[in-house]
């Protein structure tokens, strides 16, 4: 929650994003798509569901994918365009500017080797999710693979609770300044599971809420 109330300010200065999230991470969010970008390989057909800045994408294509970033904000995809000319990746990174419940209407099944994803899906009612997922579900090959990295709500009993009177005491001043609230996802992992993925690898970062989920399409 804390997150998403922050990126939403730092849109208004997207140039100034990237650098104020890794700052509001401690650098987690760096390490996180580090991560996601190592499980990619040569000639990979990669989307990168709101892919804001492209700085995921541009790490995914550093491993030798290929990447459609999708984002509504033109302001994000302003500097996307702006990152991947200075990285000379224009060959590389094609943009989409529409909502990411449109995925079928730019992709055929059975097209893309992987989904990637960071601070995203949080934005989204669970309604959105299971659509958006099932929808991942179809347009990747069978063995592709769906990576997704955001803020859920902590596992622990203890964690839950203190987690909770955050939110509350944050919730307020959040709506006053952004006039919406965010909160983290919950069970993201059986959002993901429900879709029909298989899910790979279920990991959370130490003293944060990240947790990034990887689900594999199976083989028919």
């Amino acid at each position: 929650m804390l997150m998403y109330s922050w990126m939403v300010w730092v849109e208004y200065a997207p140039e100034r994003y990237d650098v104020s999230v890794k700052l509001l991470t401690g650098g987690k969010i760096d390490r996180i798509k580090n991560t996601i970008a190592s499980r990619m390989k040569q000639g990979d057909q990669v989307l990168d569901i709101g892919c804001g800045t492209g700085s995921l994408g541009l790490k995914c294509i550093e491993h030798g994918a290929t990447v459609t970033g999708m984002d509504i904000s033109e302001s994000m995809l302003k500097e996307c365009r702006r990152n991947i000319a200075k990285a000379g990746r224009e060959d590389r990174f094609t943009i989409i500017k529409d909502s990411v419940t449109n995925l079928k209407k730019h992709f055929a099944p059975n097209s893309l080797d992987a989904i990637v994803s960071t601070m995203v899906v949080g934005e989204l009612s669970k309604p959105y999710l299971e659509h958006i997922f099932r929808e991942c579900h179809e347009i990747l090959k069978p063995g592709g693979k769906m990576l997704i990295a955001d803020e859920v709500w902590p596992e622990g009993r203890v964690s839950r609770v203190l987690f909770r009177v955050v939110m509350t005491l944050m919730w307020v001043p959040q709506f006053a300044i952004l006039r919406r609230a965010f909160f983290p996802v919950k069970d993201l992992k059986g959002v993901i599971e429900a879709a029909g993925f298989e899910i790979a690898e279920k990991k959370t970062w130490p003293m944060s809420t990240f947790q990034l989920i990887e689900g594999v399409k199976r083989h028919v």
